[in-house]
């Protein structure tokens, strides 16, 4: 006799996978480039980007593994705009989708982990056009790649407890998903994504940035494609990833039996 626990995991995993590919099909349906668009994005903020700060407003890069803006910039890029897409759609995940929700009795949490998969696979097809470059350029580390291994698991579960949250909250308070677009924006730039942290002179304000968890995620981002080790302390990201964790589940643990009646 078949395992009931087996048989809902392969629905969910089953769910899951559907609902991936409807996002990236309903993303670029009609579009001619398609998945092209992933590479695009995000090259023109790189190019846009690094001609802002490197011929209008110039940051240092004292101590960085990179003296090449548009490398150092990139690293930070990558894991910024996959998190921003994932939190930003997955606030409004539930509202989007109320007929599913409703009617079907889709299981919330894969709405919200199929967003987060899907940031992740853009992410990864820039990531994997951007070895490429640094190869040609010189200014890859092989040995340290493996480290992707460990800063995207971390990034998916830091995106999914904040996007699980959000989305529950904003089923009860619609003014959620807007005001999490504006944090988004300023934790851009609170985080040392177009500058680095060797540039912050004051100490003070340096270790208030090292207690953002994105902090540690880029530089563990800029230690995988650059090598060189970690030059802040991972913790705040281990501590924030498993509270938004934790406290994103609970949010949505403690709402979910009211969220079809909302909708």
């Amino acid at each position: 006799m078949q395992d009931p626990r087996s048989r809902l995991l392969r629905q969910h995993l089953f769910l899951l996978r559907e609902l991936v590919v409807r996002n990236l099909r309903s993303r670029y349906a009609g579009s001619a480039l398609g998945l092209v668009w992933s590479l695009l994005n995000p090259l023109w903020q790189l190019l846009l980007f690094t001609f802002v700060f490197s011929f209008v407003l110039r940051f240092p890069l004292d101590g960085e593994r990179t003296g090449n803006f548009g490398v150092f910039l990139f690293c930070g890029l990558l894991p910024w705009m996959a998190i921003h897409e994932a939190v930003s759609r997955s606030a409004s995940a539930f509202t989007d989708n109320a007929d599913l929700v409703k009617k079907m009795r889709l299981p919330g949490e894969l709405l919200v982990a199929s967003l987060v998969l899907g940031a992740l696979l853009h992410a990864a097809v820039g990531a994997a056009a951007f070895i490429v470059v640094l190869a040609v350029m010189g200014e890859l580390s092989v040995a340290s790649l493996p480290l992707l291994l460990v800063a995207a698991p971390l990034q998916a579960a830091l995106t999914f407890g904040l996007g699980l949250g959000l989305a529950a909250v904003n089923v009860y308070f619609r003014d959620v998903a807007q005001a999490a677009g504006l944090v988004l924006n300023t934790w851009f730039y609170v985080t040392p994504i177009i500058y680095s942290v060797n540039f912050i002179e004051k100490e003070s304000i340096r270790q208030l940035l090292e207690l953002n968890p994105l902090t540690g995620l880029v530089y563990l981002y800029r230690a995988a494609f650059l090598g060189g080790g970690l030059q802040v302390s991972p913790v705040s990201l281990l501590v924030c990833t498993a509270a938004a964790v934790v406290l994103g589940g609970a949010l949505f643990a403690r709402l979910k039996d009211g969220l079809a009646d909302e909708l």
